[in-house]
């Protein structure tokens, strides 16, 4: 044998090799750059030595798998530590998705996991899951392609597409949605499997009266796995149940296929019964609940099933009797069709209920179809929101991968009309990717279902294509080989894989298919500028059950059985915020939230942010109150929620008889839209919180010009109030509206009082620039229309702190005596030493006739260090810098035949005692009597307060000026605003 001849059958037995092996190094390659693509940028969720997660839900599944490993293998019951003061159930949480994370993280810890471990093990969690949705796109391929080209064109799809699915599998999204997306995917490949099965098995009726166990050995065992795996779905995730609900619709329609054609669907529907009768037993595990509810392990779970094992032996028993009576085969589908909208009528006439709730959840799976987008509360959530513009949405995730998915299904269907070799997991998968697509529409948060049933018809198509090219190719008797080019296909994966992971200078992404907007800059996000507020509020106040010293301890990680109503023990309370970030002060800060992201309280909570005085938030505080002292008492509240262009739209949609429009309107700016806000937005409870710190507010000669704004100036200022009111009415604006500046007098809160801001900041001009981006946008230049530096400024927060947190105190009384129907003014400068700034609170009262004044302020000048969290108090790190300053306005008194300007003035000190109720005595003051000089008159207004000139600005608390200097102002194009999970930016 020659040299060459040795070598050509080397050659050719490594091409044989590798076309009969060739599948396992393509999906190895794909899967572990699908795992690099995710998991690539872990570290930057570890921020300190500390592990992070980003977006909400991940923070609560971290409370779920903690509470797994301490507990295992049990999941949490009943959750205590949020949706004060009721608790709530766990609900879709703490499902065999927690579990497995708590598994294997034990196992990684060797039974006894710290802290840190059991967070690398959630924080990596849904990027290995991600990535091993390929291996079952390639089976799934594989299954529907009839070969294993069909299954390596899945497997790469997925692996290279973006969208939904790829958000929701990166490293740190620690949610339970790319577990929904696995199960499912595993459910619909046991599914596909099974229906193969039953084509090729052709199990009847008969062999089970036989008792021919080797006739149904496989039919039955397939569909029992299939059935085990549809529970595993909904184990993940209560309401799956719509995959029992696909399952269902394709075994309607494929029975009526069938004996259209004149072939029996009774090997199918027997399948079929034994994966409903097999989900409906397995479901009956987890059940917790005899209500019909989708969030719960209810009977809606083990019912529908049941009901689908029903149906199927309805449909097949139906389909024998008309063949035996050698009916006309039109009549199945008649009779099929009539039975169940009999059966619809009846549950409507007999239980409204369940077919509203039925309706409902129709309306979740077709209402992007038929048109029925979210509205209300539930569009204002932006995983929950439509899918705006589908067709470019579609190509940035799949390119053109998804009109070959169409083209695959309509050969699927093709298939199923002119061809009598039955494939009836091309119908299954061809509904499962119509109702996936129709969920996607509605909510499109779903999209992380649509990419494996894209990448499978797509597969499809393409591996018909080939399997066309290779017959022709054996007809035109080429050399070219199926396996040959299976092979070169192999080596392309193999070799770009690596090249795709490749990075260039700084290890920033080079290739546009790694996504490396969403695998390279991902990180924790917003937790960052809360973490220190709820590292804070951990260490520096009371331990749930302890406050005013009760004395009690209620276990963060007790077992609480489950009940509608929790009883707080005496010194529980909890901590309001807005709903998005319930989970953070559970996880974080180890406090009970009202609001949570189940949208518990999130009525409650809306009502009190957007509360126009302080006895309006008083009674909705009431009402989250579980006992004297079983209260609210701590708020925390930060810039997107006082802010109109981000999350501060969100709670008028929960509140009903209001709208976004009564506290945010938008003026159009060129081609642009601009928030400004109206008085009510200014009485809001958390402008009031989150701006004025609860002090008063005065309005100042700012005027926003909503009309005509390419004719005048946007934002104007003049000298005094009057002059501005007036240009106002001229031109149609509004005093203020822009920044802190109201159009009216804003009183001051008694009862709120700020006791830590983060140390996170905001850039100063942030709030400004988020809409000044749209300026740039449109190419539009701020200062022509009217945004000079000053007018930027006036819409600048004034203390730019991230988070802000305040207690609800009890508040102390100053009392004193003063000249009769004087304006008494009292004020205190406050420090916040980890932001190394000051403001100052005001608060006003009127002196009666009798000479006598009192007002209620919620600072303490003196002796906050007397009380802290081992006494059942706050250790507030926001403290006075000196006493309470009180002065009247300026009086006008003639004596000796001239006039007098004179001011009555003094100090007081009010007591920490005071303030947290402790101590009910009143601080008192007498005011004196100051006649002003001449230097005074020129440095005092005529309210009494210092003047400013037009180079500064009032920042908004009473006391401190901000210059107009700009040296550190930043270019808006460069500010990154972030958006909430719960707000949907208009314009």
């Amino acid at each position: 044998m020659s040299q060459e001849e040795g070598m050509s059958e080397e050659l050719e037995e490594g091409i044989e090799w590798l076309s009969k092996w060739y599948h396992i190094p393509s999906v190895l390659a794909l899967f572990v750059f699908a795992l690099w693509a995710r998991a690539r940028t872990w570290s930057n969720f570890v921020v300190d030595g500390t592990v992070m997660f980003s977006g909400n839900d991940a923070w609560y599944h971290l409370r779920q798998v903690e509470y797994t490993v301490r507990h295992w293998p049990q999941t949490m019951p009943y959750d205590i530590w949020t949706n004060f003061p009721s608790g709530t159930s766990v609900s879709q949480f703490g499902t065999i998705y927690d579990q497995v994370v708590a598994t294997v993280a034990l196992i990684v810890g060797l039974g006894s996991p710290d802290q840190t471990t059991v967070r690398l093990t959630l924080l990596f969690a849904p990027a290995v899951i991600g990535a091993g949705i390929v291996p079952i796109a390639y089976y799934l391929g594989k299954r529907v392609g009839k070969n294993r080209f069909s299954g390596i064109a899945a497997a790469l799809i997925v692996a290279l597409s973006s969208g939904v699915l790829l958000r929701r599998s990166l490293v740190g999204f620690s949610d339970h949605q790319v577990a929904e997306a696995f199960t499912q995917a595993l459910a619909a490949l046991a599914i596909v499997v099974a229906l193969q099965v039953a084509d090729s098995e052709k199990p009847i009726w008969e062999l089970i009266l036989d008792r021919d166990v080797a006739g149904l050995r496989k039919p039955v065992g397939y569909g029992a796995l299939a059935g085990v795996a549809l529970a595993l779905y909904m184990w993940t995730w209560p309401p799956g149940i719509v995959m029992v609900g696909i399952f269902g619709l394709y075994v309607t329609i494929q029975a009526i296929i069938d004996h259209l054609r004149g072939t029996s669907p009774e090997p199918m529907l027997l399948v079929s019964g034994v994966i409903f009768a097999v989900t409906a037993v397995l479901m009956l595990l987890p059940f917790d609940t005899f209500g019909i509810a989708p969030t719960n392990f209810s009977l809606l779970q083990v019912g529908l099933a049941a009901a689908g094992l029903v149906w199927s032996g309805f449909l097949a028993g139906l389909s024998r009797i008309l063949d035996e009576r050698s009916e006309p085969v039109w009549t199945y589908p008649i009779g099929a069709i009539g039975v169940l909208g009999a059966v619809s009528l009846g549950l409507f006439i007999l239980s409204p209920g369940i077919a509203d709730l039925m309706a409902d959840q129709l309306v979740r799976v077709f209402g992007g179809i038929i048109g029925q987008d979210p509205t209300g509360a539930a569009a204002t959530v932006g995983e929950i929101a439509a899918l705006e513009n589908p067709g470019d949405a579609l190509y940035s995730w799949y390119g053109f991968v998804h009109i070959i998915a169409v083209v695959g299904v309509v050969l699927a269907l093709a298939r199923q009309t002119v061809t009598s070799n039955k494939r009836s997991e091309l119908l299954f998968v061809s509904i499962w990717l119509a109702v996936a697509f129709s969920m996607t529409l509605t909510q499109v948060r779903f999209g992380y279902y649509l990419t494996v049933p894209v990448a499978v018809m797509a597969a499809y198509a393409i591996g018909t294509g080939f399997t066309y090219l290779s017959t022709a190719a054996r007809r035109a008797s080429t050399d070219v080989r199926p396996y040959q080019v299976m092979a070169v296909f192999t080596v392309l994966i193999v070799v770009m894989a690596p090249m795709v992971m490749a990075t260039g200078d700084r290890g920033m992404p080079q290739d546009a298919v790694t996504q490396s907007n969403e695998t390279y800059n991902s990180g924790p996000g917003g937790i960052l500028g809360w973490d220190s507020s709820l590292e804070w509020m951990s260490e520096n106040t009371p331990t749930v059950g302890n406050f005013a010293d009760a004395g009690n301890n209620v276990s963060y990680w007790g077992e609480y059985a489950k009940t509608d109503d929790y009883e707080y023990e005496e010194g529980s309370y909890g901590v309001l915020s807005w709903w998005d970030y319930g989970h953070w002060i559970t996880s974080e800060a180890e406090r009970i939230p009202v609001a949570n992201p189940f949208q518990q309280s999130a009525t409650e909570a809306a009502r009190f942010l957007l509360a126009q005085n302080e006895s309006q938030a008083d009674q909705v505080i009431g009402e989250m109150s579980d006992g004297e002292n079983r209260d609210t008492r701590y708020v925390m509240v930060d810039w997107q929620m006082a802010t109109g262009a981000s999350k501060f739209s969100a709670p008028p949609a929960f509140v009903d008889g209001v709208s976004a429009s009564d506290f945010v309107r938008t003026a159009r700016v060129g081609n642009a839209g601009f928030y400004f806000y109206s008085q009510n937005y200014y009485d809001t409870m958390v402008n009031r919180l989150y701006r004025y710190h609860g002090s008063a507010q005065d309005p100042r000669p700012v005027v926003t010009n909503t009309v005509n704004t390419e004719e005048t100036d946007f934002v104007e200022t003049y000298q005094s109030l009057e002059e501005a009111r007036q240009a106002a009415r001229q031109s149609g604006g509004q005093v203020g509206g822009v920044g802190p500046n109201p159009a009216e007098r804003v009183p001051a809160l008694e009862h709120y009082r700020l006791v830590q801001v983060s140390d996170a900041t905001v850039n100063p001009y942030q709030a400004a620039h988020s809409q000044l981006l749209r300026l740039f946008q449109y190419g539009l230049s701020p200062t022509r229309l009217g945004f000079d530096n000053r007018s930027i400024g006036l819409a600048a927060e004034p203390n730019p702190h991230y988070t802000k947190v305040f207690e609800r105190v009890s508040g102390a009384t100053i009392e004193g005596e003063g000249p009769a129907g004087a304006n008494v003014t009292a004020s205190v400068t406050m420090r916040m030493p980890n932001a190394n700034d000051t403001f100052t609170y005001t608060q006003q009262a009127q002196v009666g006739e009798n000479g006598q004044f009192s007002m209620t302020v919620p600072y303490a000048s003196t002796g906050a260090g007397d009380w802290g969290p081992e006494d059942g108090y706050t250790n507030t790190s926001v403290r006075a810098t000196g006493p309470y300053q009180l002065r009247t306005d300026l009086q006008t008194e003639t004596g000796n035949g001239t006039e007098q300007l004179i001011m009555y003035n003094g100090t007081a000190h009010v007591t920490e005692g005071q303030v947290i109720g402790e101590n009910d005595s009143a601080s008192t003051v007498e005011l004196s009597e100051t006649v002003l000089t001449e230097r005074d008159r020129n440095e005092t207004d005529g309210n009494g307060t210092n003047s400013t000139d037009g180079n500064e600005t009032d920042d908004g608390t009473g006391g401190n000026t901000t210059d107009d200097a700009t040296s550190d102002l930043v270019d808006p194009r460069t500010v990154g605003v972030e958006q909430s999970p719960s707000a949907r930016i208009a314009g």
